[in-house]
This record gives structure tokens, C-alpha cells and sequence, in this order.
């Protein structure tokens, strides 16, 4: 029987038919400013606030500390789970010595050994990775990402961590990844997007995916507001 785990966001569970399958690896996907990693940190505060489980933030796009002064306006994040190690946040950066760090080069088996090496010495049940795409675009070879993507699948099963890996695309693009290959490794695939309404441009979230579970197929309104996410159908904003 499949162990569903909430990500305590209580409107998202009701589109999830309860939750995330435990131990499931999940595409967020969408462009920039659809509030990727707002979902994806406020899945890892839920466990925080709810479970005694380690979580962790692996990260190539933001320093720790402009990542915690960014969501201190959220009432679902507290600092002192940075504090105390309940939300681990890692660099990716920092596995590869560097003069500069924001233009290094990866070597793919270097990343992926370095993740292990995360995973194996804290052990976190959820993991976010912000993101898979911007940390395949810094690899020494571009042939590379296919083994890697696949090895980094591999490597989430054996260490049976629940997975979110963030997947940046271009707007206005009904795509989820930009390797095409994210999505197959991938057990759940969250989609992310900008309507036009009025004028306005409007967030929306559609579980595109989601193996073993009965989720909603509709596209839904997805706001967001001190407290964090909160989702309403089309037809209701």
C-alpha cells in the first residue's frame, strides 16, 4: 500500500487526493515568477511544523541568507529551523572550489557525489532542488546530463527521499523540462503557469502527474499571500 505524506498545505492535499506518495521524486516546472520555490519551501516548513523529520534545500540560484531573509515574510517559515539544522540549506556551489563561484563549471559525477554526500551525512526525508536546470547548464560537458539525471533518480530511490526537483522553462512554453528527460525519471509532474486575466497576469498550478495517487486534473488559481500558498478553481477568482 502506497504511504501518502502531506505537504501540510492544505489546499494543495486536496488537489493531491491527501498528499505526495512517500519517497516520490516530482517536477516542479514552470518560468520564472510562478512561485516554484515558495511551494517547494513551504512543503519543507510543513514537515517542520508538523514532523520530526530533517529536510533540506539544495540550492545553485540563491545565497542561504538572502534565501532566509526572502521567506521571513512568510508566517509558515521560521528561522530557527535554518538555525537548527530542521531545514538544511545547501550550495551546490560550494562543491566545487572556485575564484568564482557564480560562473563555476561542473563536472557532473562531482555534483551527483556531492549530493550523495549531503544525503548520506543528514539523512533528510524531504529534499528540494532549486534547480535541476541551472545546475545541468553548469556542466563541463553537455553530453553529461542524461547520465546524470538518470543517476540522480537512482541515487533519490536508493536513499528513499521525497524529492521535489525544480525545473526552470520558458514562458508561454507547454514544457516541463529543458533536457527532456527530467519528466521520465520524475514520478510526479507539478505544473506551474501565468494566465492573462483582466489584464492581469494570474498564477496557476495543475498536477500534470502524480503516480499513486488519484489527484485533480484541473487547472486551478494559485495565490499568493502572507501565509503562503492557497488555491481556488478558475471559475472562482
Amino acid at each position: 500500500m502506497v504511504k501518502i505524506m502531506k505537504t501540510y498545505i492544505d489546499d494543495f492535499d486536496k488537489v493531491l487526493g491527501g498528499g505526495v506518495p512517500e519517497k516520490n521524486v516530482i517536477l516542479l516546472a514552470g518560468s520564472a515568477g510562478t512561485g516554484k520555490t515558495t511551494l517547494a519551501m513551504q512543503f519543507l516548513c510543513g514537515a517542520c511544523a508538523n514532523t520530526e523529520d530533517s529536510t533540506m534545500f539544495l540550492t545553485l540560484n540563491e545565497q542561504d541568507m538572502k534565501l532566509v531573509d526572502y521567506f521571513q515574510q512568510f508566517s509558515f517559515f521560521k528561522k530557527e529551523w535554518v538555525e537548527k539544522n530542521r531545514i538544511i540549506l545547501v550550495d551546490v556551489r560550494t562543491a566545487i572550489p572556485s575564484d568564482n563561484p557564480s560562473k563555476a563549471v561542473f563536472r557532473s559525477e562531482d555534483v551527483l557525489s556531492f549530493i550523495y554526500e549531503q544525503l548520506d551525512r543528514y539523512k533528510p526525508k524531504r529534499l528540494v532542488i532549486d534547480s535541476v536546470s541551472a545546475i545541468c547548464k553548469r556542466f563541463d560537458d553537455p553530453d553529461h546530463v542524461r547520465k546524470f539525471l538518470f543517476d540522480l533518480g537512482n541515487l533519490l530511490l536508493f536513499k528513499e527521499c521525497t524529492a521535489v526537483l525544480i525545473s526552470e522553462v520558458e514562458p508561454g512554453e507547454r514544457k516541463y523540462s529543458n533536457f527532456g528527460v527530467e519528466e521520465f525519471i520524475c514520478d510526479g509532474i507539478i505544473y506551474l503557469s501565468h494566465v492573462d486575466k483582466n489584464y492581469r497576469l494570474k498564477k496557476t498550478l495543475q498536477v500534470v502527474k502524480m503516480r499513486g495517487c488519484k489527484h485533480s486534473e484541473e487547472q486551478f488559481m494559485m495565490n499568493i499571500d502572507e501565509a503562503g500558498i492557497r488555491l481556488l478553481k478558475l471559475m472562482e477568482n
